[in-house]
Order: C-alpha cells, then sequence, then structure tokens
C-alpha cells in the first residue's frame, strides 16, 4: 500500500534512506506513481469475492482503484505542500513536482468514479461508497490540519459543514446521520483545540486510521453484496485485514507499533481457528485467517532484513508480503 502508510507518515529521509532526487530504478516506479496501492485495493477485493464465492459487477474494481489513487495522490502532494522540502522523500519530491499534471488526472478519475457511482453500480453500493468517502476527506482534513492561518480556519470548517450537509441528504438510516453528525461535531471542536487535535493525531495514528479505512474499503463489496448475513464474521474479516495492513503501515514509521499490531493479528487468528473448530463461523474465514497468518510472518521474516534493505526497497517488498494471503486464497479456494 505505498508500504508507507495509506497516508504516509510525515516524511522523512534517513541515513539508509536513498536521496528523493536521484534517479528511481524501475521497479520502483508503481509507488511513484502511487498504483501500488490501488492495484493491492482491487486485489483484496477480487480475493475476497472469491473466498466468498460471489460474482463482482462491472465498475466495482474500477471505481475502487480509482478512488484508492486520488486519496493517495492528493494526501502525498498536500504532504509535500505542507512540510519542508529538505524533508521530503522521493515519492514526496516527485508529487510535488508533478502535481500540475497529476491534478488534471485526479480530476478526470473523479468525474468517472463519479460516474461509475451514479449509473453503473447499485445505489446502496453508492452510498457506502459516499459514506466510506467522506470518512476519507474527514481523515485527510484531521491529519494535515497542523498550524493556524487559512487552513485552520477556514478550510477545515466549510469542509466540515459540507460533509454534514451530504450526510443529512443521505438515504441512510437517522442512527447513522446521528453518529456521523456527533463525529464531525467533535471534529469540528478539534480544530479549535490544538491540544485535543495533536492528543487525538498521536493516540490514533496516520498508520492506524489508513490501515483500517483501507480495509474498509477493500471489504466493501463482500460487504455489501452479504448485507444481513453474518455480522460476527464479517467483523472479523475487517479485524484480519485492518491488522494486515496496519502491520504493513508501521513497518517504517514504527516497529514497535508494527510488533503489537502483528501480535494482535495473531490473536485474531487463535480466535478464528477456535470459532471454526466449534463450528461458530465459516470455514471460509479460516481460510482467510491462515493467509493472513503467512503475511504476518513474511512481514516478520522481512524485518529481520530490514538493515540490508532501504526504505525504498523495504517499501516494496512490504506491498509484496501483503499480497501473500492472496496466493493462499488463490491455491486453497
Amino acid at each position: 500500500m505505498g508500504t508507507s502508510p495509506l497516508f504516509s507518515a510525515a516524511p522523512t529521509v534517513t541515513a539508509n534512506s536513498p536521496s528523493p532526487h536521484r534517479s528511481s530504478p524501475f521497479w520502483l516506479w508503481l509507488h511513484l506513481l502511487s498504483l501500488e496501492a490501488p492495484l493491492i485495493a482491487v486485489t483484496w477485493t477480487w480475493g475476497l469475492a472469491r473466498l466468498h464465492h460471489v460474482p463482482i459487477m462491472p465498475g466495482v474494481l474500477l471505481g475502487l482503484g480509482l478512488c484508492v489513487w486520488i486519496v493517495y495522490v492528493l494526501d502525498r502532494v498536500l504532504d509535500g505542500v505542507i512540510h519542508p522540502s529538505a524533508n521530503l522523500d522521493r515519492r514526496h519530491v516527485f508529487h510535488l513536482r508533478w502535481r500540475f499534471a497529476l491534478l488534471p488526472v485526479v480530476l478526470l478519475s473523479a468525474g468517472v468514479s463519479a460516474y461509475l457511482a451514479l449509473v453503473v453500480v447499485p445505489a446502496g453500493l453508492m452510498w457506502q461508497c459516499v459514506a466510506l468517502g467522506l470518512m476519507m476527506l474527514l481523515y485527510l482534513v484531521i491529519f494535515h490540519a497542523k498550524g493556524g492561518g487559512q487552513w485552520r480556519w477556514l478550510v477545515m470548517p466549510v469542509t466540515c459543514v459540507t460533509a454534514l450537509g451530504v450526510v443529512f441528504m443521505m438515504p441512510i438510516s437517522f442512527g447513522f446521520q446521528l453518529l456521523m453528525t456527533l463525529l464531525i461535531a467533535g471534529i469540528l471542536v478539534l480544530l479549535f483545540s490544538p491540544k485535543l487535535h495533536e492528543w487525538l493525531t498521536t493516540a490514533l495514528s496516520k498508520d492506524v486510521t489508513g490501515g483500517l479505512l483501507f480495509a474498509l474499503g477493500c471489504t466493501t463489496w463482500t460487504r455489501f453484496i452479504q448485507e444481513g448475513g453474518d455480522v460476527v464474521a464479517m467483523g472479523l474479516e475487517f479485524l484480519l485485514l485492518g491488522c494486515l495492513f496496519v502491520s504493513n503501515l508501521t513497518g517504517i514509521s514504527s516497529r514497535a507499533a508494527q510488533g503489537r499490531w502483528i501480535g494482535m493479528g495473531f490473536g485474531i487468528i487463535a480466535g478464528v481457528v477456535w470459532l471454526v473448530i466449534t463450528e461458530r463461523i465459516a470455514r471460509s474465514l479460516g481460510t482467510l485467517a491462515a493467509g493472513c497468518g503467512l503475511g504476518f510472518i513474511a512481514l516478520l521474516l522481512l524485518d529481520r532484513c530490514r538493515k540490508s534493505l532501504s526504505e525504498d526497497a523495504y517499501r516494496v517488498w512490504a506491498d509484496l508480503a501483503v499480497l501473500v494471503p492472496l496466493v493462499w486464497l488463490v491455491i486453497m479456494v
């Protein structure tokens, strides 16, 4: 997933990092063009559909890939604009340098995504995607909201008020509208309280939030198509993927955090195995848990090779580790 955060953490250059101005090897171009995360999201959505034996209707994979790409590009451009140029790594330098070429493509991609949402996919799926997109937008607002000026006092309040209006236009339950209203109100409070804002962004890092949102995106189609199904199984599926993606994203920023999330992932796997053995949930979830276990093991093995890898190489290998469970699913399903 870029294998630095689905929304990377504040960009830094370490002694083991290549200069952002050095020519890039061919194997890094998917990462530089922000294509690695869309490919992973699309592949995981396909894999989950295969696991549950459900078809994927036209437009779903394309729409998901475009939306993920848009969010990644915007996040990296914003990082490049907000952070000092001396602290930018290779991918942020690339997005900052080519932002005027990338942004028109973002607008075109947004137009195609809107067409797919309004014309091609079912209305229920569209509103799930709108809700997820709203959370993504608020995510960007929170984690790029540093300092004062127009960003804090104009852009963010307008964004929150607009989001609130969108929530009340959605054909969704009153309970969900109330939940989103409380969330947006909380964000508005954070905007005007720097201490609360600092506490939130520290307690819920970009890596964690980004990984969980990525898991929500990858499970959107199967969650929609199985609406009314086993809520416990769907929740465990989300948690397994969330732990895997967060472990991927924290690999660069915090090895300690990565270890905690991998440990949590193995704990969830143990719980899933017990539920499968006692026939409380479907065996397909056991297959997914075993695959995710292989992904966690791959990340642990990669961590042992960390000192011999550049950050760019680590990101590429970590992306491949996230795809290891899908190879297992193809073999077993």
